[in-house]
């Protein structure tokens, strides 16, 4: 995870017709606010076609560059992604196995800082609606409380560095052992499943991936013997001209691999910690 920087300019959708039905959903639960708490209730009908709105989703695809807002894996070749709400909309569990408490963050359905893009596991499979507070009783149960009193155990990927909790050794992320880091760290790996083993294995090929990049950003065709240059261009069917911008390529890719578009950014900044950021 790495801090993600969203657009200040919230999309049309979420300030239109989001704030018309916010206006709905604050007039339901006023008046219904015992019928709200009741844990099978659906009183509160929160409409995915305005949060999920194509201009809402785009708009977090291009600010997080493709990437899974928790596990900074780039998808979008083999799913689709959820537009997912940092606190729950719909209900709140405060462990993970415990009943779903009702209302969720319902206020929060449309608000452009609780949105971001992530892939469907880390959503629909890990964090679904597990939002872990250090003191549950301070918990804001409607619109009119605030969210001031509240200490997340999950870092907001909007608001906080990650890296405050979280460290990888190589490919494997672990909570930091400073102060209350040990535990938001190991409730934001838990609740996002970034150790989960297909995640790690492609960590650990994607950090074997740019060492290679980092080999070939050093090498210098000028002191290859001429017999061995043509040997590597004739298996790699490219002129020495293509050679050339190949090694200009992987010296691009290196320089810019700590950058907030690539990723995976966070194990890399920590692998290479003298790798600009941006």
């Amino acid at each position: 995870m790495i801090r993600i920087r969203k657009r200040s300019t919230v999309p049309s959708t979420l300030t239109k017709v989001g704030n018309a039905d916010l206006i709905l959903l604050k007039a339901t639960y006023i008046n219904n606010s015992t019928a709200c708490q009741l844990p099978r209730n659906k009183l509160l009908k929160i409409k995915q076609a305005i949060y999920g709105d194509t201009l809402v989703k785009q708009a977090l695809i291009d600010d997080q560059h493709e990437k899974c807002c928790y596990c900074e894996s780039k998808f979008a070749a083999t799913g689709y992604g959820d537009v997912e709400h940092f606190r729950p909309k719909g209900g709140v569990r405060q462990d993970r196995r415990g009943p779903l408490e009702k209302p969720g963050y319902y206020w929060l359905a449309y608000d452009w800082n609780n949105l971001f893009f992530s892939c469907e596991i880390c959503n629909r499979r890990y964090k679904r609606n597990w939002f872990p507070l250090l003191n549950p009783t301070l918990r804001a149960k409607h619109h009119g409380q605030s969210l001031s009193r509240e200490r997340p155990l999950l870092s907001d990927p909007g608001h906080t560095n990650p890296s405050r909790y979280l460290k990888f050794n190589k490919h494997v992320v672990t909570a930091k052992s400073v102060s209350n880091s040990v535990v938001r760290g190991k409730a934001c790996i838990r609740a996002y499943g970034l150790d989960r083993k297909p995640l790690n294995r492609r960590r650990e090929e994607f950090l074997d991936t740019l060492k290679l990049v980092r080999f070939a950003a050093s090498l210098d065709l000028n002191n290859m013997t001429p017999a061995d240059l043509q040997t590597v261009l004739t298996d790699l069917a490219m002129t020495l001209a293509q050679a050339h911008n190949y090694i200009a390529l992987a010296r691009s890719v290196w320089s810019e691999a700590a950058f907030d578009k690539s990723e995976y950014a966070g194990m890399i900044r920590d692998n290479f910690p003298q790798l600009p950021r941006r």
